[in-house]
């Protein structure tokens, strides 16, 4: 089930499979489906090794894009170039990040999906986001950290892994001769460039989590913008 997928005779290498999500219950718990078609809130088997038993597992897709490739042109206009670069993948399923836990502190970073959780009564209809547990839930529930690791590796945490994305923008310019020719230059220009710029299109789900990027845990960051002026000198 992990985000980096995994392989099973008969499915694509690198196969991504998640716990049924069977929504949350009236207090805000998330439930899942099992391999008897019961549900459960913390009865998922982690350990479980028998490959008949993990059938109940949904497969997803794989984690490899089936489809990838890029478009780009050069633009010149007078002494102005302009290169657009764009990337695009098509075809996998991405893993949402596994944020939620059974209890957090003042150094947690809370995702963006917070804002939807399920907080009254009734908010079961209307949101897949587990509730933030009380002290008493968890005292109620010995194992509810089961339960929000499940949710983690369930169906409702899976987006699709399509994006296209502006990879590279530069913009240069050739200064005249005449700027130049007194001083014993050959010649001379300056580019802007800017790398990883934006997503053009991705799955709304992602909630801002880039779809090129599995975060393995550590200090592990995903690709920064990055922007370089360069001035070349000709003698």
């Amino acid at each position: 089930m992990s985000g980096t997928g995994f392989a099973r005779e008969g499915y694509p290498v690198r196969s991504l499979f998640s716990i049924p999500f069977a929504g949350l219950n009236s207090h805000g718990l998330p439930t899942f489906y099992t391999s008897d078609g019961s549900t459960t809130v913390s009865g998922i088997y982690f350990q479980e090794s028998d490959q008949k038993e993990l059938d109940f597992l949904k497969y997803e897709g794989p984690t490899d894009p089936t489809d990838t490739g890029s478009f780009g042109n050069i633009f010149h206009y007078k002494g102005l170039t302009l290169n657009v670069f764009i990337t695009y993948s098509f075809g996998n399923v991405v893993r949402l990040d596994p944020v939620f836990k059974k209890s957090y502190n003042d150094l947690t970073s809370t995702p963006k999906e917070f804002k939807n959780r399920w907080m009254v009564a009734g908010d079961e209809f209307k949101t897949d986001i587990p509730t933030i547990a009380t002290q008493r839930q968890n005292w109620n529930d010995t194992d509810l950290k089961v339960a929000y690791n499940s949710y983690n590796y369930s169906t409702a945490r899976i987006a699709k892994g399509d994006f296209i994305r502006m990879k590279e923008i530069s913009l240069g310019y050739d200064f005249p001769r005449s700027l130049y020719q007194s001083v014993g230059l050959s010649n001379l220009s300056l580019k802007l460039q800017a790398t990883n710029l934006f997503l053009i299109y991705a799955d709304k789900k992602l909630n801002g989590q880039d779809p090129e990027f599995f975060n393995t845990g550590g200090v592990a960051v995903p690709v920064p913008k990055q922007f370089t002026l360069t001035l070349r000198l000709g003698i």
